[in-house]
């Protein structure tokens, strides 16, 4: 690439969008495992990181889509399956030896009550020791999805498929405990 004395061009994933170099630097410099959490449209991914030698190494890894094994019928990119994603995380950690690790949102902008705060939520009450400040969780009544089933009840449509979302809380409650129960 072109270097000058006038001019510096920046690092290709900094080109692209993809690293925050400034911020990546002081997460890495921790070294604690970082727990990553990528939202896409249909999914959600959380996985601990370790910085390697030759590069980043995933340790654990879980997608919404694992709750499907546990009989999670409710969509997998909400508030709800987001915390369950950040709990069956915390399971799995604890269970392979990781106590603790430091948040990783990457590019995105920490909004208060969002879905990667609901993941951080979930796996801080696995038992994960992931530094936090209370004040970026939502309430438990919005982790739950009350605010999701509220909504069903008001429309006469169908928001979901095959599950039917006005009982999204109670579904919810039902997974956590199956979860709290079953080792990883």
């Amino acid at each position: 690439m072109a270097k000058g004395p006038r001019y510096n061009v920046p690092m290709r994933r900094r080109r692209e969008g993809i690293t925050n170099y400034h911020q990546r630097l002081p997460l890495l410099k921790s070294g604690t495992s970082r727990m990553v959490v990528r939202i896409s449209n249909k999914y959600i991914s959380v996985q601990l990181i370790n910085l390697g030698p030759i590069g980043d190494e995933t340790v654990v890894s879980v997608s919404s889509k694992d709750l499907l094994s546990y009989g999670w019928k409710a969509p997998l990119n909400n508030l709800p399956s987001s915390y369950l994603t950040g709990f069956l995380l915390g399971k799995k950690a604890l269970s392979i030896g990781i106590k603790e690790a430091v948040l990783d949102i990457g590019l995105h902008s920490g909004t208060k009550g969002s879905k990667t705060f609901a993941a951080h939520k979930g796996a801080i009450d696995a038992g994960l020791d992931v530094p936090h400040s209370e004040v970026a969780f939502g309430s438990w009544e919005r982790i739950r999805g009350e605010h999701i089933a509220e909504f069903a009840e008001k429309t006469n449509n169908k928001l979901s498929n095959d599950f039917d979302l006005t009982t999204l809380p109670t579904h919810f409650d039902e997974i956590l405990e199956s979860l709290k129960e079953e080792s990883p």
